[in-house]
């Protein structure tokens, strides 16, 4: 669905990875993955677009880190620091959370985080998790 969206491709995809929740933990483990993702679409656009695909696939409102049928979340943009109301990138605690970082390293290993000065795949390295996801074989 992503790679439906105009002026979108998604070049790769990482593996799934499995992880115990985060947040509230009396709910299913977690399942993630990322996509490189390659679009004419501004940062806040793609925004609407991702939380679009979530509502056609059936997510509902409901409590902050609570159960949820699909997550799609904005990590970092080539270029783009910002902090708004509605968007932070990078997002702010994704470098925390090894259900995220790991796999994103997995599409795009080279991408320096601005504020870590590091390359995903350096800070996937090194970091100390307070979650530790490991990969569906």
């Amino acid at each position: 669905m992503i790679a439906a969206l105009r002026g979108t491709s998604v070049p790769a995809r990482s593996r799934l990875y499995r992880s115990a929740p985060w947040g509230d933990p009396r709910q299913p483990d977690f399942i993630n993955a990322a996509c490189l993702v390659r679009t004419s679409l501004a940062p806040e656009v793609l925004l609407d677009e991702l939380q679009g695909i979530e509502a056609a696939l059936g997510r509902v409102p409901g409590p902050r880190w609570g159960p949820r049928r699909i997550d799609l979340d904005l990590l970092a943009c080539e270029g783009a620091v910002m902090d708004t109301p509605r968007l932070t990138l990078p997002h702010p605690r994704f470098l925390e959370r090894s259900f995220a970082l790991l796999p994103a390293a997995e599409v795009w290993p080279d991408w320096v985080h601005p504020a870590a000065g590091k390359t995903l795949e350096e800070l996937a390295r090194t970091l100390a998790f307070t979650t530790v996801a490991e990969p569906i074989e």
